[in-house]
């Protein structure tokens, strides 16, 4: 169980505007249906109070009754009783109860001292039973007895239990229909809303030309369309020039660098004819010309190299040539530690495989890769710091850091990860974003010319085969990089 609470509130405005209808209706109809119960019952109540202060009280001027200890005819079924109630609280006699009814008010709920006090004014008292209410007004008497008339509250108890059923009977009614009401009418509402969703979505998909329906500047909604035309207007035409500027420059960049592989082939030719002239002694023996010609030609070897990469990043900004075919990572990876090894022999450098990882790919573009983040580690870190190669496959990548480029396409069910990692000092925070920027160069103990395009070449590469490439620094100490390719 993931333990997440579920969400009451909706997501969507629709259902949250409809929602809150809802429950500001229902908080009007409990009020209204409160405020009536509790009059009606207030009502009833004072009628039962008139009743009982207009029957005649035995024993007292203009009273009709007989008195209680003279025979009377057997009593009709009524809600009325009239009791007399003895200086210890016991009741001596009553009248009004029948073989189907004797219920009576529990006069012993209050001691008969109150009840005297209180002659005129009426209380509610229990029923003996436990379950109907009475309304009492007491007599004191000279006696020292107190007579009691009450009448049984369980016929305005009934009402006012119906008036609650029917109360909420039409609440439930009166809901559904305002629910029913305000969703069809907040999704009329919204429409306009809806449409600047798709318009949205449209163009986030590409459609850099589609416009919001024009609709009535007069509500908050055609504002709002035609102010988001407006800005989308404008942003269309900043993206087209940015497209036309990054087109001149790749074209620019592509151009010039191939125009300037003649020129750099011609200096490290003059150098070489240089060299042999001196080997054959054609040219007089000049350290300091020797020194000069050696740093030139040593430019131009780095000048052309550089220019052989931004030649492949023009061709990869276009449309990456790829030659697909199946590969095997772990061999692969193995190749290139085995040449990193001999390349750096003061060095450990370890390979770490799950077994043969076969993918389909280009297994040249992939050791270049390769091969460049290994020559990172090695090139980066101080002389004898161990850098270790992994070549795994798993059903679970992982995550891409803030670092990243490139990203997995959907549906992928099994991928392989390629991990470089060193133990040196590490990449600060202010360095890892710009990790595989083009002419980026960070600095390390072992820091040697470079032109700084050897990870966003290998970017590039992962990129083009529809995986991604990550670089982390744990804290401690050394980096970490990721290759994750799809397999499946």
């Amino acid at each position: 169980m993931s333990g997440r609470r579920p969400r009451l509130w909706p997501r969507s405005l629709g259902g949250r505007l409809t929602l809150v209808v809802l429950c500001l209706t229902t908080v009007c109809l409990v009020a209204f249906g409160t405020a009536g119960t509790l009059l009606l019952q207030r009502s009833l109540t004072e009628e039962a109070d008139h009743r009982l202060r207009a029957l005649p009280v035995p024993g007292q001027a203009g009273g009709g009754s007989p008195p209680l200890d003279e025979a009377q005819p057997p009593p009709l079924p009524t809600e009325l009783r009239t009791l007399v109630v003895g200086a210890d609280g016991g009741v001596l006699e009553s009248v009004g109860q029948t073989d189907s009814d004797e219920g009576l008010p529990d006069v012993s709920a209050v001691p008969v001292g109150e009840l005297r006090e209180r002659a005129g004014e009426p209380l509610t008292l229990p029923g003996t039973s436990g379950e109907d209410s009475w309304r009492v007004l007491t007599t004191a008497r000279e006696d020292g007895t107190v007579l009691v008339a009450a009448q049984s509250l369980a016929g305005i108890e009934d009402t006012l239990d119906r008036l609650v059923l029917i109360e909420a009977v039409a609440g439930l009614v009166v809901l559904s229909a305002v629910g029913f009401g305000a969703a069809a009418i907040v999704r009329f509402q919204l429409r306009p809303l809806r449409e600047i969703e798709s318009t949205a979505q449209a163009i986030a998909a590409g459609d850099l030309d589609r416009r919001i329906p024009c609709q009535d500047p007069a509500t908050e909604t055609g504002r709002l369309g035609r102010s988001l035309n407006t800005m989308l207007g404008e942003l269309s035409r900043a993206l087209r020039e940015r497209d036309r500027a990054v087109e001149t420059t790749r074209r620019f960049v592509a151009d010039a660098s191939h125009e300037l592989r003649t020129p750099l082939s011609s200096i490290r030719g003059f150098a070489e004819l240089y060299r042999q002239g001196r080997g054959r002694g054609l040219v007089a023996e000049d350290t300091r010309t020797d020194r000069w010609m050696s740093r030139i030609e040593d430019e131009a070897e780095r000048m052309g190299s550089m220019v052989d990469d931004l030649l492949v990043l023009s061709r990869f900004d276009e449309a990456p040539p790829l030659e697909r075919s199946d590969m095997e990572l772990a061999s692969i990876a193995e190749r290139v530690v085995a040449a990193a090894r001999a390349r750096a022999p003061h060095t450990p450098v370890a390979l770490e495989a799950d077994g043969p990882v076969r993918a389909v790919g280009d297994a040249d573009r992939i050791r270049q890769v390769l091969e460049n983040l290994v020559d990172n580690a090695l090139t980066h870190t101080p002389e004898g710091t161990p850098v270790h190669v992994s070549v795994t496959r798993t059903q679970d990548p992982p995550a891409p850091g803030p670092a990243h480029v490139g990203a997995l396409p959907p549906g992928v069910s099994e991928v392989a990860v390629i991990t470089v990692r060193d133990e040196g000092q590490g990449l600060s925070r202010e360095e890892l974003p710009h990790v595989f920027d083009r002419f980026y160069r960070a600095d390390g103990p072992r820091k040697q010319a470079g032109a700084g395009l050897g990870l966003a070449i290998s970017a590039a590469f992962v990129a083009a085969h529809d995986g991604y490439v990550t670089v982390e620094s744990p804290p401690g100490g050394g980096s970490v990089f990721t290759v994750v390719l799809p397999l499946g």
